[in-house]
């Protein structure tokens, strides 16, 4: 039986492909040098789990650097984990990769954001704004997160994306953050999102049963060739989580969010008129 991926492999499945290409080799060189074959290396590029010792041997073939050689053999351990933490704290990583990687292989991202808009459709300003008030980071941090964040937001602009479903709440949208000219901004944005043909979004209203209370701020995503992840936000870190009976569990709260939000119509009208409220108390 051919071995399941996880969010872990298929991440150092991009990277090593990643190092292979910007050294400018091809597959069947680094196989060649190695001593492979050209099956072997592309299961691994293609997400099949690959040991320390040959993700050494391949790192070393491409000419990686030992800083980066080093944190990318830390995706090779533990052998296998089906619940994988990304801290938000590592100086050393962009916190948002990991989970750019696993969006740009996916086909279906469905997000549920109960206490913060969606971060692939907060502007720039507002995502600013919410770094500055938890007060923990230097300016030079704060640039590198806002890059992140940019560099996440391509994703709705590429060439093929995934559908992507972002489920918003009420109490959020109507949260002012630092000031209704703000708001008017960011809410505005979320308008002209709706008129992207693989972007919907779904207000869940201040009507609906609390699943703020239950939910937690998390992302589903479906591939088309591996089991879907589920991913969990939280203050300090990010959590992947691979195993079927978690993530089937996130399913059935996403089922209960899709018959309590607006239907896709619904929620773009609720956001115009909201658009509308906040440049009336900006002005």
């Amino acid at each position: 039986m051919t071995e399941k991926s996880t969010v872990r492999t298929r991440e150092m499945g991009i990277e090593l492909k990643t190092q292979r290409e910007a050294k400018q080799l091809s597959l069947r060189e680094v196989a060649r040098r190695a001593h492979w074959s050209a099956s072997k290396v592309s299961g691994w590029e293609n997400g099949r789990r690959i040991s320390p010792i040959d993700a050494a041997i391949y790192l070393a073939h491409c000419g990686t650097e030992a800083p980066e050689r080093d944190r990318l053999l830390q995706l090779t351990r533990p052998p296998s984990d089906l619940y994988w933490v990304r801290p938000h704290f590592d100086q050393l990583v962009d916190p948002m990769k990991s989970l750019i990687i696993q969006e740009n292989l996916a086909t279906t991202v469905i997000s549920n954001s109960p206490t913060a808009l969606p971060g692939m459709l907060q502007t720039e300003d507002y995502v600013r704004t919410v770094y500055e008030l938890s007060g923990r980071y230097t300016t030079d941090r704060l640039k590198v997160l806002l890059q992140a964040r940019v560099d996440r937001q391509r994703l709705l602009q590429r060439r093929n994306p995934p559908h992507c479903v972002y489920f918003v709440y009420e109490h959020t949208l109507r949260s002012i953050l630092r000031d209704p000219a703000l708001m008017h901004e960011q809410v505005q944005y979320l308008v002209l999102a709706t008129n992207l043909p693989h972007c919907t979004i779904r207000v869940v209203p201040a009507s609906a049963p609390p699943y703020h209370l239950v939910g937690s701020r998390f992302t589903l995503m479906e591939f088309a060739e591996h089991p879907p992840v589920a991913y969990e936000e939280t203050f300090a870190a990010g959590l992947f989580i691979d195993d079927r009976v978690a993530v089937e569990a996130f399913y059935v709260l996403h089922t209960k969010l899709d018959q309590a939000a607006l239907s896709e119509r619904e929620s773009r009208e609720f956001l115009v008129r909201l658009a509308e409220e906040f440049d009336l108390m900006a002005s």
